[in-house]
């Protein structure tokens, strides 16, 4: 099972406290727009990522340099605690170039059907009901969302994804338990990916348990400019 590469293959009628005249869904919906409009192309960073999946661990320390040539951008630096052969240095960079790690909350969250579940004098986070399509029919109405928004800056700061009840996201697969949490971090006005979290079990054709998790630390962003190639 690879559902997690398919993943990766943000208001109010009016708070007299804040200084907006949007409704609910145009203040999240302008929350997404700033992180999309944040150019993500033009920022170097570090990348740490480690997975469990079907028993297998693998553990991913590389940089991403965006000035770099196609083919070149992704360095992998360490895997599994090794120093990479050069095979598996062009493998990764190879694969993270087709890959890419845009993030499309426009999938995630679902500004139209939004409640206030919390609101501190920083932040304000809403609960909406999640449609993936790429977890299938099944799915629709298994799925819960929260996303955090920081009220001064309009940045989101975290969006959280779980099931509510078992679903089905291809033939003979049957998840019990699902849970997506990602953070993001504002540097310099650009909203930015901190870390992603996910992990899932079920069962694949009744007997065959299905035990994932995979956590992804996006970390030292430097803001380079330079035009993307």
């Amino acid at each position: 099972m690879t559902i997690k590469h398919a993943l990766f293959t943000c208001l109010l009628v009016t708070f007299s406290t804040w200084a907006f005249a949007d409704t609910h869904q145009q203040f999240v919906e302008k929350a997404i727009a700033k992180f999309q409009a944040s150019e993500r192309g033009k920022w170097a960073f570090t990348y740490h990522h480690n997975e469990i999946e079907e028993g297998e661990k693998t553990d991913i320390f590389a940089q991403y340099f965006p000035q770099n040539p196609r083919g070149e951008r992704w360095q992998l630096l360490k895997l599994n605690g090794a120093s990479p052969t050069q095979k598996q240095v062009k493998d990764f960079a190879s694969k993270r170039e087709n890959e890419g790690y845009s993030i499309k909350l426009t999938e995630l969250i679902n500004p139209q059907s939004l409640t206030i579940e919390k609101e501190t004098a920083q932040t304000i986070t809403f609960s909406y009901p999640v449609q993936l399509a790429d977890l299938g029919k099944d799915a629709i109405g298994k799925l819960m969302g929260t996303v955090k928004i920081n009220k001064s800056s309009a940045s989101i700061e975290e969006v959280n994804i779980i099931n509510t009840d078992e679903f089905s996201p291809v033939a003979l697969a049957d998840i019990s338990h699902f849970k997506l949490n990602m953070q993001f971090q504002t540097i310099n006005d650009s909203v930015l990916p901190k870390s992603s979290y996910m992990e899932m079990s079920g069962t694949f054709s009744f007997f065959i348990d299905i035990e994932e998790t995979s956590k992804t630390v996006f970390s030292d962003y430097q803001f380079l400019g330079a035009k993307q190639l």
